[in-house]
């Protein structure tokens, strides 16, 4: 897996389960950088490197952590 940053407001994650995404940059919590994140062996899930919030790379539904909004997800062009 492999994180990348493509702008400011937005990471690629290559090698995700749903083939490449993009993300956006900050953590829906307090704004980790996702950069700086952790993608799951399966390529399914995107840890946040502040406060571990874990997000579904399908839908960005949170799966675990602190409660906040879904991340925003949408597949790479």
């Amino acid at each position: 897996m492999r994180l990348r940053q493509i702008d400011r407001d937005t990471v690629a994650v290559e090698g995700a389960a749903t083939g490449a995404v993009l993300v956006e940059a900050k953590c829906p919590h307090r704004g980790g950088l996702l950069r700086y994140g952790h993608v799951d062996r399966a390529g399914s899930r995107l840890v946040c490197p502040l406060h571990r919030s874990v997000f579904g790379l399908a839908d960005g539904a949170q799966l675990a952590g602190p409660p906040c909004r879904a991340l925003r997800v949408r597949p790479e062009e």
